[in-house]
């Protein structure tokens, strides 16, 4: 059966909202209305009240009535009438954003990956550099990356022809102001020749490695230099010629992942768990890196006794074992590079644990180390994790589309 509508019922229906609708302009708004409007309002009350008790009244006179009247209700109607999309929509949006929230706060939060101490579990931003032009991806190939993995091209042309030269030193730049927050960039330079090309980065993409390191590897005669306006650099042996591309690489995102907030409500992070914590209250952190969330693998927990046995770890007196990715270091497998002793570095001159000796951890708190041993400032530098600080565990890593895609390890 095929059902049909009336279309005197939907006629009255329509006007019978527009009645309701001048009937609350002019409630509201008589005693600001100039005279003139006030009056031809409440007519045109007046009339769709008497057109709507005739039950005679025709399709064509309820239409008829509805149009004499929207010029009138568009004249009075003032933030009633006509209906902005913010001010209509403006209770659908709240509560989509108390969703969202929500959602962030109790259940699944998003979160990037910035550095690679988890690598290569996790991939923080990476660098692919094109060492020859003709390898550089054309506009749609750049597209293409951009969308499916958060690929950012750069390219530096040469001023002058010349060898190519780059310097470990930065400048710390204002960057984008996203609203009122301003970020900042690092500023590296490279030289063809003497003429100086600029690139600015993020603050925790990994210059040394990601860029340099290509370049120095396919120089032909690298060495360190100074040039006539004093910088110190590193000259490649690499031949630019002017106006053609110098440096070209690819800045790709860090992976982007969901952390589960709502589990550890219920029971305590298992040994092997990405685990994702704040650093506010960690008790030896330098003051550079508190604010900021990490991720690490939970190594050991209350109670357990945790030691290094390079390249594994020693947890309550054997192997550790309880994920993949500890018999993958232990054993150097693929690009896992074995864990290593807690060492010395700039921003901790004495580590908190070298792993030689067993160390207990206390209740309440956990021990975290990254999977990238050898660039992990973590637990050996700055200790224990106390339970509080932890967020939740990484469960899926949502993008980029790469061959990581899916449950995270």
């Amino acid at each position: 059966m095929i059902f049909k509508s009336n279309p005197l019922k939907k006629a009255r229906k329509s006007a019978n909202e527009h009645l309701q609708l001048a009937q609350k302009i002019y409630d509201y708004r008589w005693d600001i209305l100039p005279g003139k409007d006030a009056t031809a309002l409440r007519e045109a009350i007046d009339g769709m009240k008497k057109l709507l008790k005739d039950k005679a009244a025709s399709v064509e006179s309820l239409i008829d009535s509805q149009n004499k009247m929207e010029p009138v209700l568009r004249r009075t109607g003032g933030h009633f009438y006509p209906k902005h999309w913010i001010a209509d929509n403006a209770e659908m949006l709240l509560f989509a954003a108390i969703l969202a929230i929500g959602f962030r706060t109790f259940f699944f939060q998003p979160f990037k990956i910035p550095t690679n101490s988890m690598y290569p579990s996790y991939n923080g931003m990476t660098g692919q550099v094109y060492v020859n032009a003709g390898e550089t991806p054309n506009a749609a190939m750049k597209a293409v990356r951009f969308l499916t993995l958060g690929s950012k091209h750069h390219s530096l042309k040469a001023p002058e022809s010349g060898e190519l030269a780059f310097s470990p030193s930065y400048q710390v730049v204002p960057g984008r102001k996203w609203f009122v927050l301003p970020t900042k960039k690092l500023r590296y330079t490279f030289y063809a020749g003497e003429s100086p090309m600029t690139v600015d980065v993020p603050m925790d993409f990994g210059m040394d490695m990601q860029v340099f390191k290509p370049i120095a590897d396919a120089g032909t005669n690298v060495r360190a230099a100074y040039l006539s306006n004093g910088a110190r650099v590193y000259k490649t042996g690499i031949q630019v010629e002017k106006g053609e591309p110098a440096v070209a690489f690819d800045l790709l995102t860090g992976d982007q992942l969901f952390v589960d907030r709502m589990s550890y409500h219920f029971r305590r992070p298992k040994v092997g768990e990405p685990i994702v914590f704040r650093t506010d209250n960690l008790e030896n952190i330098d003051r550079a890196n508190r604010g900021k969330y990490y991720i690490k693998r939970c190594v050991a927990g209350p109670g357990d006794t945790l030691q290094i046995d390079p390249p594994g770890l020693i947890l309550n007196g054997k192997p550790a074992d309880a994920v993949p990715a500890f018999e993958k270091n232990r054993l150097q497998e693929g690009e896992y590079p074995g864990y290593v002793y807690g060492s010395a570095t700039s921003n901790y001159p004495i580590p908190f644990f070298k792993g030689d000796d067993p160390i207990t951890i206390p209740e309440g708190n956990y021990f975290a180390m990254g999977d990238n041993s050898p660039n992990s400032a973590d637990g050996r530098m700055w200790g224990f994790v106390p339970e509080r600080e932890i967020v939740g565990r990484a469960v899926v890593i949502y993008y980029p589309f790469s061959f990581r895609w899916g449950l995270a390890e």
